[in-house]
C-alpha cells in the first residue's frame, strides 16, 4: 500500500510539473529589455515597418528594431522615465538586446515580403492585435502552426505545395 501511495504521489507530481513547465506555465515567455508600448507608437502614427525595417525594405524577415531607429526619436534630453532605458542604450551606442518572440523552424521558409508586402496581409493575422498592446510582448499572441498556415493558404487560394514553405 505504501508503494502504491508513493507511486501515485510521484506520478501526480511529475504530471503537474510537466503541465506547468511544458503547457501551462510561462515556459515560452521572454522578458524584454525595454518596456515597449506598441499602442503608444502606433498612436503617434508609426507603422509596423518603421521599427521592423525588414517589412519596409521588402526583406524576407521583418527584423527587430535596430538602435538607429530608436535613436531617431529617443536620443534627446527627454526626462520621461519610461524612455530612460532606451536613452541609455542610445547614449552608449549599444544595440538593444531584444528577445525574438516569433520564430519558425529552420526547415520552414517564411517571407514577410511575400505575406505583408505582396499579399498585403494584415500583421494582426499572425501577430495579434499589436497596435493595442501596451505591455512588452513576452510570448506569441497567436499560436503559429502548420495547420494554421495551411488553413490560411486554403482560404486565400494560394499554393499548398510542401516545397513552397519547406526547404
Amino acid at each position: 500500500m505504501k508503494d502504491f501511495i508513493l507511486v501515485t504521489v510521484a506520478a501526480c507530481f511529475l504530471g503537474a510539473a510537466w503541465f506547468f513547465f511544458l503547457k501551462g506555465g510561462d515556459s515560452g515567455s521572454q522578458t524584454q529589455p525595454v518596456a515597449y508600448n506598441h499602442k503608444k507608437h502606433i498612436d503617434l502614427g508609426l507603422e509596423c515597418g518603421f521599427c521592423h525595417t525588414g517589412i519596409a525594405e521588402g526583406k524576407p524577415r521583418a527584423g527587430l528594431p535596430p538602435l538607429e531607429i530608436c535613436a531617431s526619436c529617443h536620443s534627446g534630453e527627454d526626462e520621461n522615465p519610461r524612455t530612460q532605458v532606451v536613452r541609455e542604450y542610445v547614449s552608449k551606442g549599444e544595440p538593444i538586446p531584444w528577445r525574438r518572440i516569433y520564430t519558425v523552424p529552420k526547415h520552414v521558409y517564411f517571407s514577410h515580403l511575400r505575406h505583408a508586402g505582396l499579399a498585403k496581409l494584415d500583421c494582426a493575422l499572425c501577430h495579434g492585435d499589436m497596435p493595442r498592446t501596451e505591455k512588452p510582448v513576452t510570448k506569441p499572441a497567436v499560436a503559429i502552426s502548420m495547420d494554421r498556415c495551411i488553413d490560411c493558404h486554403k482560404q486565400r487560394g494560394v499554393t499548398q505545395d510542401c516545397l513552397a514553405c519547406h526547404r
